[in-house]
This record gives C-alpha cells, sequence and structure tokens, in this order.
C-alpha cells in the first residue's frame, strides 16, 4: 500500500513539475541554469522510481537513460513523510534519510524544484508546516492539478 501511494505521488510531482515548466518563470529558470541535458532519478530502496530528463530549453519528459543524479531515500516510510508533506527535503537530508549520487550543487536546483511544486501541490496548512517561506503562487493550484492530470 505504501509503495502504491509513494509511486502515485511521483507520478503526480513529475506531472506538476511538467506543467510547472511552462506555467511558473521561476520552475523554467532553475530547470534552464543547468544549461544542459540532465536525467534525475528518484528511488526508494525496495520501492518504486521515477527517471525524470531535462532537456535543455524544452522541458521535462520520462527517460529510461542512466541518471547523472540520483536520490535514494534510505526507507519506504522516509519516502512517505517526505513525499506527503509531513518533513521538508532539507530536513530529510540534514536527518541522513536519503542519499544523493551526483553533484550537490547541481541536485540543489532541483530540489528547489521540488519546494516549488509542493507550494502548488499541496494546501498552505501544510506548506507552512515544512517550509520556512511562502512561495507565491501565480496560478491556482487547482488549474495545475487540472493540466496535470488532463494535458499528459
Amino acid at each position: 500500500m505504501k509503495k502504491m501511494l509513494i509511486w502515485i505521488i511521483m507520478q503526480f510531482l513529475y506531472r506538476g513539475m511538467k506543467v510547472l515548466y511552462h506555467e511558473d518563470k521561476r520552475m523554467k529558470e532553475e530547470f534552464d541554469g543547468w544549461n544542459k541535458d540532465k536525467v534525475i532519478q528518484l528511488r526508494v530502496n525496495h520501492g518504486p522510481s521515477i527517471t525524470i530528463a531535462y532537456a535543455y530549453l524544452k522541458g521535462l519528459s520520462k527517460a529510461h537513460r542512466h541518471p547523472d543524479i540520483v536520490i535514494t531515500f534510505k526507507s519506504i516510510d522516509t519516502a512517505l513523510t517526505v513525499f506527503t508533506g509531513q518533513m521538508s527535503v532539507k530536513q530529510a537530508y540534514l536527518e541522513h534519510r536519503f542519499s544523493l549520487k551526483g553533484d550537490v550543487f547541481e541536485s540543489m536546483r532541483f530540489v528547489r524544484c521540488v519546494d516549488l511544486t509542493e507550494t502548488y501541490l499541496f494546501p498552505r496548512f501544510m506548506t507552512k508546516r515544512i517550509f520556512n517561506h511562502y512561495e507565491k503562487k501565480y496560478k491556482p493550484s487547482l488549474w495545475i492539478y487540472l493540466k496535470a492530470i488532463l494535458t499528459l
């Protein structure tokens, strides 16, 4: 059950990021800051994974290539607490709840994109608890949800 929930959340995270790349200039600026194509993989030990490819100035898609950055959550419970907004990615990193393979500086761009996506996907009371700042939304969350569900 937990694995299925994590897989569903990963799909929404990917879809939300893909929509926001075109709808929110901050997301586009973060990804385009790499100045080249990248492949990022989110994994859970003994659980689901998703591999996302960023094509420079084009956007995101799913990939089946070797990743440049791999974020591996050490347990299903840790992944669930992060993906359901009970813990921030930054807190999980500080508590060594996941491992990172790849450039830390480059992975921070991805983490900022995850944070921005969560701002749109999670209700305000959840983001207030896990972030020490509030990101402005340029589109209503419902709009992002609908585009994520209907256009992909």
